[in-house]
């Protein structure tokens, strides 16, 4: 108890340091400054959607566009297949999130509550971080040739396949520092009342690491929903996501500024819309994460 309180003490002590050091003004610059790096590419993806064709072509940019037009949405919109690709994008992103969810939790739960050595759950924790961070690309071969064999070239079956394998070790990663916070006397507890294992896992631990899952969830729908290298390699009409979709404007007669803003921005909303629902367990469960161990 001591020694937290003089933890806590000495925490306080350089935060004064800090703050005196660095000043209110100081902080209040550096946080419009930051804001500004986070929100510019937001508003300047924005306005662009919206211009016409000779201010987003026009040089030097214009940051304060005074005329608007819908053009680039009437455009992208009377093209046939971007409510299919929109519907693909959401398709893959939610079905390989639930999956990772619910396999990535079991084996996270498993690896933090196996009788393992400390080091030995240490060393799976980072086995499963090194299978999120090697290079995709260098796997990008011999995956075509197994998803042609398997005949699932151009099918959601392939792209969630893949977004799943990504995904779980991520999702273990996150897990396992969530399920470890959780107290053993409480599943002992469920035990003692009758619960199985599966009703334990479920009514019990779930309940606790929500705001875990929800983070993780989240972290998982982005990466799936933004994933391009293999929507493009594994699709070749009817499958293909928005990702690849805006990388379609790019074509030998110059950049579709004006249509790819557009679809960027159709592409961001609904990310936009899921983190605000769930900002709230999305932020604690990261403040958690933080400090696990």
């Amino acid at each position: 108890m001591k020694k937290r309180r003089k933890q806590g003490k000495d925490r306080s002590v350089i935060d004064d340091v800090i703050g005196n050091f660095a000043g209110k003004p100081f902080r209040i610059v550096v946080i419009i400054l930051t804001m500004a790096a986070i929100l510019f590419p937001i508003y300047w993806l924005v306005t662009s959607s919206f211009k016409i064709k000779a201010d987003y072509l026009s040089n030097p940019p214009i940051l304060f566009p005074k005329r608007f037009t819908l053009d680039s949405y009437k455009e992208i919109f009377s093209k046939d297949g971007l409510l299919r690709n929109f519907t693909n994008s959401l398709v893959v992103a939610a079905v390989s999130t639930v999956i990772s969810l619910v396999f990535g939790s079991m084996a996270a739960y498993a690896t933090a509550r196996g009788r393992f050595h400390k080091k030995i759950r240490a060393a799976f924790g980072i086995w499963f971080m090194v299978q999120k961070m090697y290079p995709a690309i260098a796997t990008a071969i011999p995956i075509y040739l197994v998803m042609r064999n398997l005949h699932l070239i151009d099918t959601l079956s392939a792209l969630i396949i893949m977004n799943t394998s990504f995904n779980i070790p991520l999702v273990i990663w996150l897990m396992m520092g969530f399920f470890e916070q959780v107290p053993i006397e409480m599943e002992e507890s469920a035990e003692i009342d009758g619960c199985t294992f599966i009703q334990k896992f479920f009514k019990v631990v779930f309940p606790v690491t929500k705001p875990g899952l929800v983070a993780a969830g989240i972290l998982a729908f982005v990466g799936a929903w933004n994933e391009f290298l293999f929507a493009v390699i594994l699709t070749i009409n009817k499958s293909k996501t928005l990702p690849v979709i805006i990388s379609g404007f790019i074509t030998d007669k110059g950049l579709s500024w004006g249509p790819m803003a557009a679809t960027s921005v159709i592409t961001l909303v609904p990310v936009l819309i899921i983190v605000w629902l769930a900002q709230k367990q999305f932020v604690q469960g990261l403040a958690m994460g933080a400090v696990k161990g």
